[in-house]
């Protein structure tokens, strides 16, 4: 086991009682985050100071994040009002440069975006007994490009492009599948490449060109064999972990992310005040590494950490969560500890009432 330690923390001038959803790159040496109150704000990576208010009230109920570009120089963000935002914060801009809209304004809840096809996907919650992926090129965006109706019967709480191959998408549900689409095709029931059947999906996607995992709302995780319709050949037996939380120590899961140094799962255990980065590998056979697992004593108090992002660059793990705070870690000797977040954190619990007003479904 390695432990980074924590070497600054920052609330980013959040008022009290709220707290921050996600976070993701902005640009070098700058990071945006998401937050309860509607705002979307970009901090300095190095410190986590001079953070500044980017736009308020940037949809009536955000529930996403993410970058647009590998150049980290446009963000999408989208929200319960059933829009999609494009923002480009060079040169001090603070409005969206481009807003789309789901078909009946239902709720967005994931989405994945594609420069290389100017494209961006949307998931929807169930909304008049229909949840939809939709799909718009942005330089047409009056309208929608594609949309699936059809394969899921409940939230879209997932989309993640192939990493190679653009043309390929994959969705996961509430209703417990996982679906890859070849979105060449238009007619939905031609276009579904594979669908698996996971449990309700709180996180899914590719590990590898060949390879995807699924992870459920009560924790259960497994890793499939992505299947070609026009082979016949048998493919590898799924790798089915179960509920991860006993195995792992932890009482619930973060998230799984890919970065240039390997795969980890952020577990975070809430009694114990800790988040453990451990790295999945795959060989001989898909398996966690808990010997080189990564701690993060103290994480986040008592509080659930919301979003990861490890900085392979500057070797820095950031991290948000429900006590309103971003935190930066690096390997213990690397940096100069912040004693406001150091070892067994104590932070402010907030009442029931703010954290379900600022919490979305589903989570």
């Amino acid at each position: 086991m390695h432990t980074l330690s924590p070497t600054a923390s920052s609330s980013l001038s959040l008022a009290r009682g709220h707290y921050i959803y996600s976070i993701t790159p902005s640009s070098p040496a700058l990071f945006a985050a998401i937050s309860s109150d509607d705002s979307l704000r970009v901090f300095d990576s190095n410190t986590l100071n001079h953070a500044s208010v980017a736009a308020t009230n940037i949809h009536e109920g955000v529930t996403l994040l993410k970058t647009y570009d590998a150049g980290q120089q446009l963000l999408s963000t989208a929200g319960r009002d059933g829009k999609v935002k494009l923002w480009d914060l060079r040169g001090g801009k603070s409005s969206a440069v481009l807003e789309l809209e789901t078909s009946q304004q239902a709720p967005v809840l994931s989405i994945a975006c594609c420069p290389e096809t100017n494209s961006i996907v949307a998931g929807t919650e169930l909304t008049s007994y229909q949840a939809t992926v939709a799909f718009w090129d942005i330089r047409s965006p009056g309208q929608t490009r594609l949309q699936y109706i059809e394969s899921h019967s409940d939230d879209v709480t997932e989309l993640q492009y192939h990493p190679i191959h653009k043309n390929i998408v994959l969705s996961g549900s509430t209703d417990g599948l996982v679906n890859i689409y070849n979105t060449l095709i238009t007619d939905e029931d031609d276009a579904l490449m594979q669908v698996v059947n996971h449990g309700s999906v709180h996180h899914a996607g590719f590990l590898d060109q060949e390879t995807i995992y699924a992870l459920s709302h009560d924790e259960n995780f497994s890793i499939y064999p992505v299947t070609n319709p026009d082979e016949q050949t048998q493919g590898p037996d799924p790798v089915q972990f179960g509920d991860l939380r006993q195995p792992l120590g932890c009482e619930y899961i973060t998230q799984l992310f890919i970065s240039n140094q390997g795969s980890y799962i952020a577990g975070g255990n809430k009694l114990e005040t800790r988040l453990d980065l451990v790295p999945l590998i795959s060989t001989p056979t898909w398996r966690f590494d808990q010997e080189n697992l990564w701690r993060l004593p103290g994480a986040h108090g008592e509080e659930v950490v919301r979003s990861v992002y490890l900085d392979g660059q500057s070797h820095t793990v950031f991290t948000c969560g429900e006590d309103g705070f971003v935190r930066a870690w690096k390997p213990e000797g690397t940096g100069q500890a912040d004693p406001q977040s150091k070892g067994d954190v104590k932070v402010p619990r907030k009442d029931k009432k703010d954290k379900e007003k600022g919490r979305y479904k589903p989570y």
